[in-house]
C-alpha cells in the first residue's frame, strides 16, 4: 500500500494494518488515558505500545478497526497527529518537578502545543521546551528550542572576597576580579548557593532556531530572550510565518540561508516584546 492524500494524519500505512501516532498533550496522561490506549493496543493491535523519542505513542492495528480506535481516544481527549510536515509532538521536561528548574516547562510547552501543534509547515518542524538550561530535552538541537535560564550579577557592595566563587564556574563565567558575571554565562543558578552578592537580576525565556540531530547534529543559533509566555508564542508564530513563506529545506537549511542576523533584524523590526 502507498500513503495517498486523504489518509489521516497520524496515520501510517504497513503492509498489515496501520500504525497510529497520537497527537499527545506535553508532560501528562491520565489513567483513563492510558486504559483507553491499552485498549486499543490489547483488542486492535498486537498487544504493543511504541514509545517514540518525542515522548509520543505509536500502537499497530488492523485496518478495520482505525475508526474504532480514533473514536475512543478521542472520548479521552487524545487525537491522532504528529506525522507528516507539520509541527510535530512537542517535548517538555519534567519543569517545576526537578529541584533545578526555573520555570514551568510543561505549562508552556502546553500552550504552545493548543497553538501550534498540527500546523503544515515546509517540512516536519520540531520544538522542545526546557525549564532551565541543562539540556534535558535537547533544546538546542531542534527546530525551534526554549529554555528558562537566569541572568546573574554580583552587588559588589555585598561581596566580601572570599573567594568561594573562583574557579566555581565551569566554564569561567565569573570574573572574580572585577566582580561581574561574564556574557558566557548559561544561567543555571548553581552559583547561587555560594553567597548573597550573587544574584538573581532577572528570569527569561531563550529561543534558539536552526538545530537539528541525526548523523550530522548541529546546535540553534540563539534568537532573543522573552520574558513572558505570550512573549514566546508571539516569537514562535513570527518564525513559522517566515519558515512558510522562504523556507524550502528544514529549519537549519532556513535559518543558514537567511542567515540569523538577517532574522533577528525582521524579528526586531516587525514585532515589539515588551
Amino acid at each position: 500500500m502507498f500513503c495517498s492524500q486523504n489518509y489521516k494524519f497520524g496515520v501510517i500505512p504497513k503492509k498489515d494494518g496501520y500504525t497510529i501516532r497520537l497527537s499527545l498533550k506535553p508532560g501528562y496522561l491520565t489513567s483513563e488515558q492510558l486504559d483507553a490506549i491499552s485498549y486499543i493496543a490489547k483488542n486492535f493491535g498486537n498487544n504493543k505500545i511504541h514509545i517514540t523519542t518525542r515522548q509520543g505513542i505509536e500502537l499497530k492495528i488492523k485496518f478495520e478497526y482505525l475508526e474504532d480506535a480514533e473514536r475512543i481516544l478521542n472520548k479521552v481527549g487524545i487525537k491522532l497527529g504528529s506525522t507528516g510536515r507539520r509541527i510535530r509532538q512537542i517535548v517538555a521536561c519534567t519543569g517545576t518537578e526537578c529541584p533545578n528548574s526555573i520555570g514551568d516547562s510543561i505549562k508552556l510547552a502546553r500552550i504552545i502545543h493548543d497553538e501550534f501543534e498540527g500546523i503544515w509547515v515546509p517540512k516536519k518542524l520540531k520544538i522542545n521546551v526546557s525549564g532551565c538550561p541543562n539540556d534535558c530535552t535537547h533544546y538546542q538541537f531542534c527546530d525551534i528550542g526554549i529554555c528558562f535560564k537566569y541572568i546573574l550579577e554580583i552587588n559588589k557592595k555585598e561581596c566580601k572576597e572570599c573567594g568561594k566563587c573562583r574557579g566555581f564556574c565551569e566554564i569561567d563565567a565569573i570574573d572574580w576580579v572585577n566582580k561581574i558575571i561574564k556574557e558566557n554565562c548559561i544561567g543555571m543558578g548553581e552559583c547561587l548557593k555560594l553567597c548573597n552578592a550573587i544574584y538573581i537580576k532577572d528570569r527569561v525565556i531563550s529561543i534558539f532556531i536552526g538545530g537539528k540531530g541525526g548523523k550530522f547534529p548541529k546546535k540553534g543559533k540563539f534568537l532573543i530572550n522573552v520574558k513572558k509566555e505570550d512573549d514566546v508564542i508571539e516569537v514562535i508564530d513570527f518564525i513559522i510565518g517566515l519558515y512558510s513563506k522562504y523556507g524550502k529545506g528544514r529549519m537549519y537549511d532556513f535559518v543558514k540561508n537567511l542567515g540569523i542576523e538577517k532574522i533577528k533584524k525582521r524579528l526586531k523590526d516587525e514585532i515589539l516584546i515588551r
